[in-house]
C-alpha cells in the first residue's frame, strides 16, 4: 500500500501516517499484553488459549520496520509534539495534560522512542525523486 500512496503522491504531496508499534506492551485489537511482540507461532497459541481467535493476523512493525517502509519520504515526525503538547493539537481527551500517563508518555518520546506504541508522520513525497535502485522497487 504504501508503494502505492508514493506512487500516486506528486512531488511536495503529502500522506498522514499512523502507525502502531510492534514493540508495545499492550497490543491494541486484542487487548493481549505482548501479543504483538512474541513469536508468530506463539501469538497464535496465545490467540487460543485467551479465546479470542484461532489466528493472530496483524503484523505490526517495530519503529526500524516503519522506517525502512516510509524511507522513500521526507518524514515529518509529529509523534513528540503531539505527547507534549496535547492542547495544540485537540488531543487532550486520550492524553490528559500534566496527568500520570502524560508525564509518562512524555519520558518514554524522550528517552526511549523506539518503545512508543504509536507514531504520528506526515509523509511527504520528495520533489526530487530518490535512486530507487537502493530502495523498494514497484513490482511492475
Amino acid at each position: 500500500m504504501i508503494k502505492e500512496i508514493f506512487r500516486v503522491l506528486k512531488p511536495g504531496g503529502i500522506c498522514y501516517f499512523a502507525a502502531g508499534n510492534r514493540m508495545t506492551i499492550m497490543e491494541p485489537h486484542y487487548r493481549l499484553p505482548f501479543l504483538s511482540i512474541i513469536p508468530r507461532p506463539l501469538a497464535h497459541m496465545y490467540m487460543k488459549i485467551s479465546g479470542k481467535g484461532n489466528h493472530y493476523h496483524e503484523k505490526h512493525l517495530s519503529l526500524p520496520g516503519l522506517q525502512k517502509l516510509t524511507n522513500n519520504f521526507i518524514s515529518h515526525d509529529y509523534t513528540k509534539k503531539l505527547i507534549n503538547d496535547p492542547e495544540k493539537f485537540q488531543t487532550e481527551y486520550m492524553l490528559k495534560p500534566e496527568s500520570f500517563k502524560h508525564k509518562i508518555a512524555k519520558f518514554i518520546a524522550t528517552y526511549i522512542y523506539w518503545f512508543c506504541p504509536t507514531y504520528i508522520w506526515i509523509l511527504e513525497k520528495p520533489h526530487i525523486q530518490p535512486d530507487l535502485k537502493y530502495k523498494f522497487k514497484p513490482n511492475l
